[in-house]
């Protein structure tokens, strides 16, 4: 507060001494150019006089007359402007001892040169020798004149001096005013700041080691979510493929009487070759070419039911970067093939509608098979009490620019539209006994490979589908063979 003070009494001072100075000073001016104006007009006074009286004609003598008069009425304007000042002129009183005598004593002069001049604008034909009195009072006019207009620079310097005084004054109470703030005010200040910094370093610096300790957690949670997720592919891994074994324990009836068809078959041409090759010579070498070919077409179908067994029984990687380009067509083939006996068993017809589009996407075949095969059989099962001519499954395979859609479509019962995603929670089951995990690793596996799979509504049955990014198509060179062809070259 008392800062305050100091600095709103400086204001005042400020506006009640140095302002009117500042006035006072810009009116010096006009006083100092006005006084060296009467002297002007008091020259231009006297050679109108002169004019006046050496006129060789009236008219002459009138116009200089008129010209002095005019002269006359300046003059003395001036004259009372300099004493008495005159706000028409913008021209203030100055007043001092010394100007006031000097005024007395310019009267001695100033009088008789009004009063001659007069003598000469009243047109008297034979003034008094008007003009000489103006002329031998005119010198020392203006030698007064100029001692007066020194008096009013001598005013107007003393008042610079006594602005220059006031200001270094004020310029001293302000420098007083600094010291003092930078020692009362800015210093504690500085001192009050200072340790506010020092609190704040210090609580940045606790609260730093507090985020590096942070940071330190989070690392080891990110660690431990990381192995916890890497547990679960793995669990889910071993689920799949425990569902794949319990797919396969479905299957192995229909795959053991698969695989009994071309053991019989081979078993039979053998023993047939065996008697043509008793006889001596063989009796037809052609039929023993044909049974031969017979057993070896029925070894290789042998082989590729094994080759279909081993595959989708086999444990598959986790890792996305082991997914390899699949043709979706190929593979709903394969799957209706390794279906074919449980088809045929539960008296179902299934129609394919996989046109001609290529459907390349990069995925794991193994588990798109199993997505497939657990589709179908949930189709097949679920149709068990509706008539035998209205079962019936549709495979249907959809290809775009960006996705390749498949979608299995049975004539069963179908889901409850109310709720669609509830087929898909783990456990959920409608069976004696199922499990229920079969549509949620169906799920799980749709998603790892970037698509999705979702049970569509429908008027009759069950219309499950799911999409997969299509991949652009894979070029094989001449040399090389299917990954199916070699497999089956070594099966065979």
């Amino acid at each position: 507060m008392l800062v305050l003070g100091v600095v709103a009494s400086l204001m005042i001072v400020d506006q009640a001494i140095i302002q009117p100075l500042l006035v006072r000073m810009d009116a010096y001016a006009p006083v100092i150019n006005l006084a060296g104006r009467q002297r002007m007009l008091s020259q231009k006074l006297a050679k109108a006089a002169l004019a006046a009286e050496s006129a060789p004609d009236s008219r002459l003598r009138e116009a200089s007359r008129a010209e002095l008069r005019v002269a006359l009425a300046e003059w003395i304007a001036a004259n009372d402007a300099l004493r008495q000042g005159s706000d028409e002129l913008r021209v203030p009183r100055i007043t001092s001892a010394e100007l006031t005598t000097e005024w007395a004593a310019l009267d001695h002069d100033f009088q008789p040169i009004v009063a001659a001049a007069q003598q000469i604008i009243a047109g008297n034909d034979k003034p008094p020798q008007a003009a000489a009195i103006i002329l031998r009072h005119e010198a020392p006019f203006l030698a007064r004149m100029e001692q007066i207009v020194d008096l009013f620079e001598l005013e107007a310097s003393r008042e610079v001096t006594r602005l220059r005084i006031y200001s270094l004054a004020i310029a001293a109470a302000v420098a007083s005013l600094l010291v003092t703030l930078g020692w009362f005010v800015v210093r504690p200040a500085t001192r009050a700041i200072r340790t506010q910094v020092d609190e704040l370093e210090h609580r940045v610096a606790q609260r730093t080691a507090d985020l590096a300790e942070l940071v330190a957690s989070l690392q080891h949670e990110v660690a431990e979510r990381k192995l916890a997720e890497a547990n679960s592919r793995r669990l889910a891994a071993q689920l799949s493929h425990a569902d794949r074994v319990a797919s396969m324990g479905h299957l192995a009836i229909g795959l053991a009487h698969e695989l009994n068809q071309p053991l019989g078959a081979i078993a039979n041409f053998a023993a047939a070759s065996e008697v043509i090759l008793e006889q001596s010579p063989p009796a037809d070498d052609r039929r023993l070419h044909q049974y031969l070919r017979q057993i070896s077409d029925a070894s290789l179908r042998a082989g590729q039911i094994v080759h279909r067994i081993r595959r989708f029984v086999a444990r598959t990687k986790d890792d996305a970067s082991d997914y390899e380009p699949v043709d979706l067509a190929a593979l709903i083939r394969e799957v209706v093939d390794l279906c074919q006996f449980e088809i045929r068993r539960h008296e179902t017809a299934v129609v394919l509608h996989i046109g001609d589009r290529s459907a390349q996407v990069e995925a794991d075949p193994i588990q798109i098979q199993q997505v497939l095969v657990n589709l179908v059989q949930n189709g097949l099962q679920s149709m068990q009490a509706i008539p035998i001519a209205s079962r019936r499954i549709a495979i249907e395979l959809e290809v775009d620019d960006d996705e390749a859609t498949v979608s299995v479509v049975d004539s069963g019962p179908g889901f409850d539209p109310a709720d669609l995603e509830a087929p898909f929670a783990p456990f959920h089951t409608t069976k004696a006994a199922g499990l229920g995990v079969g549509l949620s690793i169906c799920r799980t596996i749709i998603a790892a490979h970037g698509g999705d799979i979702r049970i569509r509504p429908a008027d009759v049955g069950a219309h499950v589908s799911f999409q997969l990014p299509v991949s652009p198509p894979r070029v094989l060179l001449d040399n090389e063979a299917k990954p199916f062809e070699i497999m089956d070259r070594i099966t065979g």
